[in-house]
Protein backbone atom coordinates (compact mmCIF):
# COMPACT_ATOMS: atom_id res chain seq x y z
CA UNK A 1 0.00 0.00 0.00
CA UNK A 2 1.14 3.46 -0.92
CA UNK A 3 0.49 4.95 2.34
CA UNK A 4 1.98 2.54 3.91
CA UNK A 5 5.46 4.16 2.25
CA UNK A 6 5.23 7.37 3.89
CA UNK A 7 7.86 7.75 6.15
CA UNK A 8 6.58 10.35 8.37
CA UNK A 9 3.22 8.15 8.67
CA UNK A 10 5.82 5.30 9.81
CA UNK A 11 7.45 8.16 12.32
CA UNK A 12 4.19 8.12 13.91
CA UNK A 13 3.23 4.33 14.48
CA UNK A 14 6.77 4.37 15.70
CA UNK A 15 5.79 7.06 18.43
CA UNK A 16 2.25 5.43 19.06
CA UNK A 17 4.07 2.17 20.01
CA UNK A 18 6.69 3.24 22.09
CA UNK A 19 4.40 5.64 23.17
CA UNK A 20 3.01 3.11 25.82
CA UNK A 21 5.55 0.92 26.88
CA UNK A 22 7.04 4.63 27.91
CA UNK A 23 3.58 5.22 30.01
CA UNK A 24 3.94 1.85 31.81
CA UNK A 25 7.27 2.14 33.17
CA UNK A 26 7.72 6.27 33.82
CA UNK A 27 4.02 6.97 34.43
CA UNK A 28 2.43 3.98 35.94
CA UNK A 29 4.37 3.66 38.79
CA UNK A 30 4.13 6.63 40.47
CA UNK A 31 0.11 6.39 39.76
CA UNK A 32 0.05 3.33 41.72
CA UNK A 33 2.99 3.68 44.34
CA UNK A 34 0.36 4.21 47.36
CA UNK A 35 -2.50 1.81 46.09
CA UNK A 36 0.62 -0.70 46.26
CA UNK A 37 0.86 0.30 49.55
CA UNK A 38 -2.09 -0.50 51.02
CA UNK A 39 -2.87 -3.41 49.09
CA UNK A 40 0.65 -5.32 50.37
CA UNK A 41 1.59 -3.21 53.07
CA UNK A 42 4.90 -2.18 52.16
CA UNK A 43 6.59 0.85 53.18
CA UNK A 44 8.11 3.78 50.77
CA UNK A 45 11.41 1.91 50.75
CA UNK A 46 10.08 -1.31 49.24
CA UNK A 47 8.56 0.66 46.14
CA UNK A 48 11.29 2.43 45.57
CA UNK A 49 13.17 -0.59 44.66
CA UNK A 50 10.45 -0.45 41.82
CA UNK A 51 12.84 1.75 39.89
CA UNK A 52 15.87 -0.29 40.36
CA UNK A 53 13.94 -3.58 39.06
CA UNK A 54 12.86 -1.26 35.92
CA UNK A 55 16.33 -0.34 35.50
CA UNK A 56 18.13 -3.66 35.41
CA UNK A 57 15.18 -5.43 32.96
CA UNK A 58 16.30 -1.94 30.85
CA UNK A 59 19.72 -2.68 31.33
CA UNK A 60 19.56 -6.67 30.09
CA UNK A 61 17.46 -5.76 27.67
CA UNK A 62 19.58 -3.15 25.20
CA UNK A 63 22.38 -5.06 23.89
CA UNK A 64 20.32 -8.20 23.34
CA UNK A 65 17.74 -6.38 21.41
CA UNK A 66 20.51 -4.43 19.30
CA UNK A 67 22.25 -7.92 18.71
CA UNK A 68 18.48 -9.48 17.46
CA UNK A 69 18.05 -7.04 14.99
CA UNK A 70 20.90 -8.37 13.25
CA UNK A 71 19.13 -11.53 12.59
CA UNK A 72 14.89 -10.92 13.03
CA UNK A 73 13.43 -8.02 11.85
CA UNK A 74 13.27 -5.19 13.95
CA UNK A 75 9.26 -5.12 13.32
CA UNK A 76 9.19 -8.39 14.61
CA UNK A 77 11.22 -7.57 17.81
CA UNK A 78 9.25 -4.36 18.01
CA UNK A 79 6.04 -5.80 18.56
CA UNK A 80 7.27 -8.85 20.81
CA UNK A 81 8.15 -5.79 22.81
CA UNK A 82 5.21 -4.24 22.55
CA UNK A 83 3.22 -7.32 23.21
CA UNK A 84 4.88 -8.19 26.32
CA UNK A 85 4.67 -4.67 27.84
CA UNK A 86 0.82 -4.68 27.56
CA UNK A 87 0.81 -8.21 28.84
CA UNK A 88 2.85 -7.34 31.59
CA UNK A 89 -0.36 -4.95 32.91
CA UNK A 90 -2.42 -7.60 32.85
CA UNK A 91 -0.16 -10.12 34.93
CA UNK A 92 0.17 -7.02 37.48
CA UNK A 93 -3.34 -6.70 37.05
CA UNK A 94 -3.91 -9.67 39.46
CA UNK A 95 -1.10 -9.31 41.52
CA UNK A 96 -0.92 -10.26 45.16
CA UNK A 97 2.47 -9.47 46.57
CA UNK A 98 4.59 -6.91 45.85
CA UNK A 99 7.22 -9.13 44.70
CA UNK A 100 4.99 -10.25 41.92
CA UNK A 101 5.27 -6.04 41.29
CA UNK A 102 8.87 -6.66 40.67
CA UNK A 103 8.76 -9.08 38.55
CA UNK A 104 6.24 -6.86 36.61
CA UNK A 105 9.19 -4.21 36.99
CA UNK A 106 11.40 -5.84 35.19
CA UNK A 107 9.72 -7.52 32.67
CA UNK A 108 8.25 -3.78 31.99
CA UNK A 109 11.87 -2.52 31.76
CA UNK A 110 13.10 -5.78 29.99
CA UNK A 111 10.82 -5.71 27.12
CA UNK A 112 10.60 -1.93 26.57
CA UNK A 113 14.54 -1.86 25.40
CA UNK A 114 12.95 -4.40 22.53
CA UNK A 115 10.64 -1.11 21.45
CA UNK A 116 13.18 1.42 22.45
CA UNK A 117 16.93 0.66 20.29
CA UNK A 118 14.83 -1.38 16.93
CA UNK A 119 12.78 2.10 16.96
CA UNK A 120 15.96 4.50 17.24
CA UNK A 121 17.81 2.17 14.62
CA UNK A 122 15.21 2.06 12.30
CA UNK A 123 14.03 5.75 12.31
CA UNK A 124 18.01 6.78 12.48
CA UNK A 125 18.21 5.35 8.74
CA UNK A 126 15.14 6.53 7.64
CA UNK A 127 15.93 10.17 8.34
CA UNK A 128 19.71 10.40 7.91
CA UNK A 129 20.00 13.94 7.68
CA UNK A 130 17.75 14.66 10.44
CA UNK A 131 18.87 11.49 13.05
CA UNK A 132 19.47 14.02 16.36
CA UNK A 133 16.01 15.82 15.71
CA UNK A 134 14.29 12.15 15.22
CA UNK A 135 16.07 10.69 18.56
CA UNK A 136 14.54 14.23 20.17
CA UNK A 137 11.09 13.10 18.83
CA UNK A 138 11.12 9.78 19.94
CA UNK A 139 12.90 9.83 23.15
CA UNK A 140 10.26 13.14 24.33
CA UNK A 141 7.69 10.38 23.30
CA UNK A 142 8.82 7.82 25.17
CA UNK A 143 9.58 10.24 28.33
CA UNK A 144 6.56 12.36 28.01
CA UNK A 145 3.70 9.48 27.54
CA UNK A 146 3.75 9.91 31.42
CA UNK A 147 2.90 13.06 31.12
CA UNK A 148 -0.20 12.12 29.52
CA UNK A 149 -0.92 9.17 31.06
CA UNK A 150 -0.32 9.62 34.61
CA UNK A 151 -3.78 11.91 34.76
CA UNK A 152 -5.64 9.10 32.88
CA UNK A 153 -4.49 6.39 35.16
CA UNK A 154 -5.64 8.10 37.80
CA UNK A 155 -8.70 8.78 37.19
CA UNK A 156 -9.51 5.09 36.17
CA UNK A 157 -8.00 3.91 39.47
CA UNK A 158 -10.32 6.26 41.47
CA UNK A 159 -13.15 5.33 39.42
CA UNK A 160 -12.75 2.14 38.33
CA UNK A 161 -10.46 0.10 40.45
CA UNK A 162 -6.98 -1.26 40.15
CA UNK A 163 -7.93 -3.90 38.13
CA UNK A 164 -9.63 -2.25 36.03
CA UNK A 165 -7.03 0.33 35.42
CA UNK A 166 -4.35 -2.43 34.85
CA UNK A 167 -6.43 -4.06 32.02
CA UNK A 168 -7.23 -0.94 30.61
CA UNK A 169 -3.65 0.12 30.27
CA UNK A 170 -3.25 -3.48 28.64
CA UNK A 171 -6.06 -3.21 26.15
CA UNK A 172 -5.17 0.42 24.83
CA UNK A 173 -1.38 -0.52 24.31
CA UNK A 174 -2.51 -3.55 22.44
CA UNK A 175 -5.19 -1.49 20.27
CA UNK A 176 -3.05 1.38 20.01
CA UNK A 177 0.35 0.37 20.02
CA UNK A 178 1.10 -2.94 19.14
CA UNK A 179 -1.71 -3.71 16.54
CA UNK A 180 0.84 -0.56 14.54
CA UNK A 181 4.01 -2.51 15.60
CA UNK A 182 4.42 -4.52 12.12
CA UNK A 183 3.92 -1.59 10.02
CA UNK A 184 7.16 0.20 11.74
CA UNK A 185 9.87 -0.94 8.74
CA UNK A 186 12.04 1.23 6.09
CA UNK A 187 10.21 1.40 3.09
CA UNK A 188 11.60 -1.02 0.71
CA UNK A 189 12.74 -4.75 0.40
CA UNK A 190 13.21 -6.72 3.24
CA UNK A 191 16.17 -8.42 2.40
CA UNK A 192 18.00 -5.31 1.03
CA UNK A 193 17.72 -4.02 4.14
CA UNK A 194 18.60 -7.02 6.66
CA UNK A 195 21.88 -6.82 4.59
CA UNK A 196 22.12 -3.67 5.34
CA UNK A 197 21.82 -4.28 9.56
CA UNK A 198 24.80 -6.43 9.64
CA UNK A 199 27.40 -5.53 12.21
CA UNK A 200 31.21 -5.09 12.20
CA UNK A 201 31.68 -4.91 15.52
CA UNK A 202 31.68 -8.01 17.46
CA UNK A 203 30.88 -7.55 21.30
CA UNK A 204 35.07 -8.21 22.26
CA UNK A 205 36.05 -5.21 19.60
CA UNK A 206 33.83 -3.03 21.23
CA UNK A 207 34.79 -3.36 24.85
CA UNK A 208 38.16 -2.74 23.52
CA UNK A 209 37.21 0.73 21.82
CA UNK A 210 38.74 3.33 24.16
CA UNK A 211 35.63 5.57 22.93
CA UNK A 212 32.92 2.93 24.12
CA UNK A 213 33.82 2.81 27.60
CA UNK A 214 34.77 6.93 27.99
CA UNK A 215 31.09 6.99 26.64
CA UNK A 216 29.83 4.33 28.81
CA UNK A 217 31.41 6.16 32.34
CA UNK A 218 29.63 9.63 30.99
CA UNK A 219 26.26 7.77 31.24
CA UNK A 220 27.23 6.12 35.08
CA UNK A 221 28.06 9.65 35.97
CA UNK A 222 25.96 11.89 34.21
CA UNK A 223 22.71 9.49 34.58
CA UNK A 224 23.81 9.38 38.01
CA UNK A 225 23.60 12.93 38.35
CA UNK A 226 20.50 13.51 36.57
CA UNK A 227 18.55 10.62 37.94
CA UNK A 228 19.09 11.79 41.07
CA UNK A 229 17.16 15.24 41.55
CA UNK A 230 13.96 13.25 40.84
CA UNK A 231 14.38 11.29 43.45
CA UNK A 232 15.52 13.95 45.66
CA UNK A 233 13.53 16.93 44.66
CA UNK A 234 11.24 16.38 47.33
CA UNK A 235 13.53 15.60 50.24
CA UNK A 236 15.62 18.90 49.45
CA UNK A 237 12.06 21.08 48.85
CA UNK A 238 10.95 19.78 52.07
CA UNK A 239 14.28 19.93 54.16
CA UNK A 240 13.96 24.13 53.27
CA UNK A 241 10.48 23.88 54.55
CA UNK A 242 8.15 23.67 51.27
CA UNK A 243 5.30 21.38 51.02
CA UNK A 244 4.30 19.30 48.11
CA UNK A 245 2.45 21.83 46.55
CA UNK A 246 5.47 24.02 45.96
CA UNK A 247 8.21 21.83 46.05
CA UNK A 248 6.50 20.23 42.95
CA UNK A 249 7.84 23.13 40.67
CA UNK A 250 11.49 21.96 41.71
CA UNK A 251 9.94 18.44 39.24
CA UNK A 252 8.23 20.52 36.94
CA UNK A 253 11.03 22.79 35.84
CA UNK A 254 13.33 19.63 35.52
CA UNK A 255 10.80 17.77 33.85
CA UNK A 256 10.28 20.53 31.23
CA UNK A 257 13.45 21.18 30.46
CA UNK A 258 14.10 17.39 30.09
CA UNK A 259 11.33 17.39 27.36
CA UNK A 260 12.17 20.43 25.71
CA UNK A 261 15.79 19.94 25.93
CA UNK A 262 15.33 16.27 23.98
CA UNK A 263 13.94 18.31 21.14
CA UNK A 264 16.19 20.89 20.59
CA UNK A 265 19.37 19.52 21.82
CA UNK A 266 18.22 16.72 19.11
CA UNK A 267 18.34 19.21 16.53
CA UNK A 268 21.44 21.32 17.20
CA UNK A 269 22.44 17.71 17.16
CA UNK A 270 22.08 17.71 13.17
CA UNK A 271 23.81 21.01 12.82
CA UNK A 272 26.98 21.12 15.77
CA UNK A 273 29.42 18.90 16.86
CA UNK A 274 27.64 16.77 19.63
CA UNK A 275 30.88 16.40 21.98
CA UNK A 276 30.45 20.32 21.77
CA UNK A 277 26.58 20.14 22.92
CA UNK A 278 26.93 17.65 25.65
CA UNK A 279 29.89 18.92 27.08
CA UNK A 280 28.06 22.54 27.53
CA UNK A 281 24.86 21.34 28.71
CA UNK A 282 27.13 19.31 31.35
CA UNK A 283 29.01 22.20 32.42
CA UNK A 284 25.86 24.14 33.04
CA UNK A 285 24.62 21.31 35.25
CA UNK A 286 27.62 21.06 36.93
CA UNK A 287 27.50 24.77 38.08
CA UNK A 288 23.74 24.52 38.63
CA UNK A 289 24.30 21.47 41.12
CA UNK A 290 27.40 23.87 42.69
CA UNK A 291 25.31 26.52 43.45
CA UNK A 292 22.08 24.17 44.17
CA UNK A 293 22.77 24.19 48.24
CA UNK A 294 23.80 27.73 48.45
CA UNK A 295 20.34 29.03 48.12
CA UNK A 296 16.62 28.81 49.76
CA UNK A 297 14.52 30.57 47.32
CA UNK A 298 12.08 28.44 45.21
CA UNK A 299 12.37 30.21 42.27
CA UNK A 300 15.66 30.12 41.99
CA UNK A 301 16.19 26.34 43.04
CA UNK A 302 13.51 25.54 40.25
CA UNK A 303 15.25 27.74 37.68
CA UNK A 304 18.84 25.76 38.56
CA UNK A 305 16.67 22.17 38.34
CA UNK A 306 16.39 23.45 34.30
CA UNK A 307 19.90 23.25 33.55
CA UNK A 308 20.09 19.84 35.19
CA UNK A 309 16.85 18.22 33.06
CA UNK A 310 18.44 19.96 30.01
CA UNK A 311 21.64 17.91 30.61
CA UNK A 312 19.68 14.65 31.67
CA UNK A 313 17.78 14.81 28.34
CA UNK A 314 20.38 16.01 25.92
CA UNK A 315 22.17 13.01 27.20
CA UNK A 316 19.58 10.46 25.70
CA UNK A 317 19.05 12.33 22.82
CA UNK A 318 22.48 13.22 21.53
CA UNK A 319 24.06 10.60 22.63
CA UNK A 320 22.26 8.18 20.21
CA UNK A 321 23.63 9.97 16.81
CA UNK A 322 26.82 10.21 18.46
CA UNK A 323 27.08 6.48 18.97
CA UNK A 324 26.44 6.02 14.98
CA UNK A 325 28.75 8.78 14.29
CA UNK A 326 31.55 6.97 15.77
CA UNK A 327 30.80 3.71 15.68
CA UNK A 328 28.75 3.25 12.54
CA UNK A 329 25.11 2.95 11.78
CA UNK A 330 25.75 -1.17 11.01
CA UNK A 331 26.68 -0.87 15.35
CA UNK A 332 24.02 1.38 16.78
CA UNK A 333 21.85 -1.16 18.86
CA UNK A 334 24.26 -3.55 20.23
CA UNK A 335 26.80 -0.17 21.17
CA UNK A 336 23.92 2.11 22.54
CA UNK A 337 22.46 -1.36 24.27
CA UNK A 338 25.33 -1.91 26.06
CA UNK A 339 26.03 1.83 27.04
CA UNK A 340 23.08 1.91 27.97
CA UNK A 341 24.17 -0.78 30.45
CA UNK A 342 25.89 1.73 32.69
CA UNK A 343 22.90 3.70 33.00
CA UNK A 344 20.87 0.63 33.96
CA UNK A 345 23.09 -0.85 36.07
CA UNK A 346 25.53 1.64 37.79
CA UNK A 347 23.49 5.30 37.64
CA UNK A 348 21.16 3.97 40.10
CA UNK A 349 23.73 2.85 42.48
CA UNK A 350 25.85 6.15 42.14
CA UNK A 351 23.14 7.84 42.37
CA UNK A 352 19.66 7.79 44.50
CA UNK A 353 21.17 4.70 46.21
CA UNK A 354 24.49 6.36 47.33
CA UNK A 355 23.39 9.88 47.94
CA UNK A 356 20.72 7.96 50.28
CA UNK A 357 23.43 6.83 52.18
CA UNK A 358 25.32 9.81 52.02
CA UNK A 359 22.08 12.17 53.72
CA UNK A 360 21.51 9.49 56.05
CA UNK A 361 25.26 9.54 57.12
CA UNK A 362 25.36 13.52 56.97
CA UNK A 363 22.34 14.43 58.39
CA UNK A 364 20.95 15.18 55.30
CA UNK A 365 23.76 17.47 54.34
CA UNK A 366 22.67 18.52 50.79
CA UNK A 367 25.80 20.55 49.71
CA UNK A 368 27.99 17.27 50.11
CA UNK A 369 25.85 15.41 47.99
CA UNK A 370 24.94 18.03 45.46
CA UNK A 371 28.95 18.70 44.97
CA UNK A 372 29.14 14.82 44.35
CA UNK A 373 27.19 15.32 41.38
CA UNK A 374 28.58 18.80 39.79
CA UNK A 375 31.38 16.77 40.17
CA UNK A 376 30.19 13.85 38.48
CA UNK A 377 28.54 16.11 35.50
CA UNK A 378 32.20 18.12 35.16
CA UNK A 379 33.62 14.75 34.76
CA UNK A 380 31.67 13.83 31.81
CA UNK A 381 32.45 17.08 30.06
CA UNK A 382 35.84 16.05 29.80
CA UNK A 383 35.52 12.55 29.91
CA UNK A 384 32.52 12.64 26.43
CA UNK A 385 35.64 14.50 24.54
CA UNK A 386 37.62 11.43 24.45
CA UNK A 387 34.75 9.83 22.29
CA UNK A 388 36.18 9.56 19.11
CA UNK A 389 35.09 7.92 15.75
CA UNK A 390 37.39 5.11 15.02
CA UNK A 391 39.67 5.30 12.08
Amino acid sequence: MPFLENKKLILFFGCVTIFFPGAFVFGFPGVMASEWQVLFHVNKAQIGKLMFFILAGTGFSMYLAGKLQEKIPSRMIIFTGSFFCAAAMLFVGQATAIEHVYAWAFIEGFFSGFVYIPCLTIFQKMFPENKGLITGILNLTFGGSAAVMSPVFTYFLVSKGYVFTSNFAAAISILLGTSFALLIKIPGNDKAQAKQQLSTLTLKKTLRQSSFWFLWFVWALSGAAGISLIVLASSFGTSLGYGITQYVYILTCFNVLNGIGRLVCGRLADKYRKRRILATVFLMASVAYFLLPFFTHLYVISFLACFIGLAFGALFTVSAPLVTEVFGLENFGKVFGLVFTAYGFLAGFLGPWLSGMILDVTGSNFRIVFSMFAVFYLISSVLIFRVKKRL
